[in-house]
């Protein structure tokens, strides 16, 4: 059955879900297949024994319904939907540090051949019997599902009741800094370093803020020390980011895998998964246009979602989608805006951004005022333009400013990371 089915699947849901697997044997005229933890057995019971039925029946010439069971379970049958109310929100948030989202689970976590070995990477961290291996880097471009993959392990571990600490790493240095000022730093370690999973979104955004970098890891040291699990999205792998030594090694030391985009049939998959959730058809010629793009996630979603709001507007058409999709493609290529870079280096400075625009010659805000000159130029603008968004500066000025920045990025990958365009 596994060599046939191993045909029948793709790799990625194969090895994710299949794999493993073990006949456990028949009740009631029902084969019962023991998958290697719950949550797999519910996932393999709504989504994949229709497949498995019909390689049994290929196989046996007669037809016998198949149902996947939790490993040490009798296989008795459990009220629908008993494990799904299990896998939800606990009573109260108490095990939790920071914010789930909870549209963000696993059940609609799409599994992608780009997107198996993070996926099952993250599983082992909260399954009995998995030999977990942490921590977990996933890292992608934006877009490509990252913050749904950690969300959604951050809510199968707290149906578990297990303490959670989920939180980007804006949100991880807003808690420690207001830990800082508030003289609370002790508390504020010992309700995160308890936790048995340890969750940190957006680790670019922590890059040379060399104190909050120092906290993560001895956070990181403590979760590990006490048999915890922690995972971390980024960008970027972590070396890629400029990251302190003892940071990286820590991070290396686990699993440090990229979650990529979709390939051609699996964009198709996705799309029409979306569509079922919505409970919408689209024409086979509307699902055409939307399978034939690129993009990420992200970009998908939005044009799904474009093409079913004109739907229901009454409004579809070849002519009105193609405006649309070419809308949101624009939208997909813009620079991010000047602000938006100003900010994101003032931010690596520890800066604000009336700082960067000021006139202080002091080192940092003179070394972040020419970086910021850098990627803005990198994102197309003009030396002109550049010069009005920082403080009213000449040509010349910022001309000279621009080339420091490129000098300061060849010396350093977190720099370096804020002149990369996107």
């Amino acid at each position: 059955m596994l060599g046939r089915l191993e045909l029948e699947v793709s790799r990625a849901n194969f090895e994710t879900w299949l794999a493993g697997t073990t006949a456990r044997g028949l009740r009631g005229g029902e084969l019962l297949v023991e998958a290697r933890s719950a949550f797999r057995a519910d996932w393999l019971n709504e989504n994949l024994v229709p497949i498995v039925e019909r390689c049994l029946g290929a196989l046996t010439e007669e037809g016998m319904p198949v149902r996947f069971v939790a490993p040490g379970t009798d296989g008795e049958a459990k009220p629908a939907g008993a494990d799904a109310r299990a896998a939800g929100p606990p009573p109260t948030q108490a095990h939790v540090l920071g914010q789930v989202n909870g549209a963000f689970t696993l059940a609609r976590y799409f599994r992608s051949e780009g997107s198996a070995l993070a996926l099952g990477s993250c599983l082992s961290l909260v399954e009995e019997g998995e030999p977990a291996i942490s921590p977990v880097v996933v890292h992608g471009p934006p877009g490509a599902g990252k913050t749904h993959l950690l969300h959604g392990l951050a809510a199968l571990a707290r149906g578990q009741g297990r303490r959670v600490a989920c939180l980007s790493g804006e949100a991880f240095t807003t808690h420690y800094q207001r830990a800082l000022r508030e003289g609370t730093v002790e508390a504020f370690q010992d309700e995160i370093r308890r936790v048995h999973l340890l969750i940190i979104d957006d680790l670019h955004d922590l890059a040379g803020k060399t104190g909050t970098l120092r906290e993560l890891v001895h956070t990181l040291d403590a979760v590990t020390h006490a048999g915890g699990g922690a995972a971390v999205g980024s960008e970027l792998r972590p070396r890629d980011l400029g990251l302190p030594e003892r940071l990286c090694s820590r991070l290396e030391a686990g699993i440090v895998t990229s979650v990529e985009p979709f390939a051609g049939p699996e964009r198709r998959a996705f799309i029409e998964q979306r569509l079922r959730e919505l409970r919408v058809a689209l024409p086979a010629w509307c699902l055409d246009r939307l399978a034939g793009g690129s993009g990420s996630v992200r970009s998908i979603l939005a044009g799904v979602h474009a093409a079913v709001g004109l739907q229901r507007r009454g409004l579809l058409s070849e002519l009105r989608l193609a405006a649309e999709l070419g809308a949101l493609a624009l939208h997909d290529r813009g620079e991010e805006t000047a602000k938006a870079v100003t900010e994101r280096v003032a931010g690596h400075f520890a800066l604000t951004v009336g700082e960067v625009e000021g006139r202080s010659r002091a080192a940092r805000p003179s070394r972040a005022r020419a970086v910021a000159a850098a990627a803005l130029q990198a994102r197309g603008a003009s030396y002109s333009e550049i010069g009005a968004l920082l403080g009213g500066r000449s040509r010349s000025t910022i001309k000279g400013l621009a080339e420091r920045g490129r000098s300061l990025a060849s010396e350093d990958a977190a720099v370096a990371n804020l002149l990369r365009a996107g």
